[in-house]
């Protein structure tokens, strides 16, 4: 917009200070002259790095493995998202995020959770639907690395109930990875920006215990939102 300004102020400059013959000429000129740059911009809009976002939400965490984790209770916890698109085409896209994220579980037998903490890094190949709201998929793998490990709640030995208040950070692996799936709705608010409701599922690969024999791998199911910021063409 702000070149159709300058490019109709040089015309008014033309028509007032020149003969009109040598205006038109030279009006041709710059306006095939942007018609190929609005041109060459349209066809280069792919590939291109789009969008950045940002969303926060809560996780339902688990631990799944072949022994007493099957019964552990879910844990809630919340998850804060840096992301970034880099698109194909209008309806194809690999997305990167940085992320922090809260799994664990609740024991089955004690009334305490154990909570871990990780900053993750997934990739994920994204495909959208092409009209506002737009209906969007992603599907990838994730890596993850492990902040923090805390035991908290009480349990009760031999009748009498004892607080629980511990670090176990040792006794988890310090790396995890996995895939993960999800899926939401991205609402255009304005020109540059978009509203994004999204629900996800990921499934560790990696044992992450470090004291047994039980292959214990985490899981989430997760929900969030936020907001969506083009810095290239929408």
């Amino acid at each position: 917009m702000t070149g159709c300004f300058f490019l109709c102020g040089i015309c008014l400059f033309l028509i007032v200070f020149m003969n009109k013959a040598m205006t038109r000429k030279i009006i041709y000129v710059l306006f095939s002259f942007v018609s190929l740059t609005f041109l060459q911009a349209e066809a280069q809009k792919h590939p291109q790095l789009q969008y950045i976002s940002l969303d926060a939400g809560l996780n339902m965490a688990g631990i799944h493995s072949t022994g007493a984790f099957d019964n552990h209770n879910k844990n809630f916890g919340i998850r804060l998202c840096l992301s970034g698109n880099y698109s194909f085409n209008d309806y194809a896209s690999l997305g990167a995020a940085l992320s922090f994220e809260q799994k664990g579980a609740g024991d089955p037998v004690y009334d305490f959770n154990t909570n871990l903490n990780y900053i993750t890094l997934p990739l994920y190949f994204k495909v959208r639907t092409g009209k506002d709201p737009q209906l969007f998929f992603t599907a990838g793998i994730y890596g993850s690395r492990l902040l923090s490990a805390s035991r908290r709640g009480e349990r009760f030995v031999d009748g009498q109930s004892e607080a629980v208040n511990e670090k176990v950070t040792s006794e988890f692996r310090p790396f995890d990875m996995g895939l993960a799936a999800g899926g939401g709705i991205m609402v255009k608010l304005y020109d540059n920006f978009d509203f994004m409701v999204s629900a996800g599922i990921s499934r560790g690969l990696l044992k992450i215990d470090k004291l047994t024999d039980e292959s214990a791998k985490n899981y989430i199911i997760g929900i969030s939102a936020g907001y969506i910021w083009y810095i290239g063409f929408r």
